[in-house]
């Protein structure tokens, strides 16, 4: 897990699986903890739109994909491709 506090520029929290494509739940629960602590968003709603992104990244042939909830960005790259692996970031979603 890596915590990023960059005032000028963005904060955000990264956390990586590196031993598949799929995270087990708890790793889920622990990245909307941390996602919660950062943005001041909810636990549930970063959980489960982490999840939908996670989904959508192991769909997408990019491997990339997003989610955005008001008062979060979720940034995830999900693939099983080499044994897998994931990464998804949770910060304060982009100025309006």
């Amino acid at each position: 897990m890596v915590l990023i506090c960059d005032p000028k520029f963005i904060t955000y929290v990264s956390l990586t699986w590196n031993s598949s494509g799929y995270p087990s739940n708890e790793w889920f629960t622990v990245l909307a903890k941390a996602g919660a602590a950062v943005t001041g968003a909810a636990q549930k709603p970063l959980e489960d739109a982490a999840h939908r992104c996670h989904r959508a990244a192991l769909r997408d042939r990019t491997e990339l994909a997003e989610a955005n909830l008001n008062d979060a960005k979720i940034d995830c790259q999900a693939f099983t491709r080499d044994g897998g692996g994931v990464v998804i970031n949770v910060g304060k979603p982009d100025p309006k």
